[in-house]
């Protein structure tokens, strides 16, 4: 039974360890992945586009008040 133990007690060292190892693993990349949607949006130039509105038509007179 002690064999049995001991061999519970390095496996869950062992368990605690790759837990770890794979929170900060995934940490690592989750600000990996952070950074690379922050680099491709700062690599474009958004630019807004405005409809201009035309103009009167230049042909017709001014109308005049009475």
């Amino acid at each position: 039974m002690s064999d049995e133990l001991k061999a519970s007690i390095v496996q869950n060292v062992i368990d605690r360890k790759f837990s770890r190892a794979n929170t900060d693993f995934a940490n690592l990349m989750r600000d990996k992945a952070y950074a690379a949607i922050d680099d491709f949006k700062n690599a474009f130039q958004y630019v807004v586009h405005q409809k201009k509105e035309p103009e009167a038509d230049k042909t017709e007179p001014a109308k005049k008040e009475k």
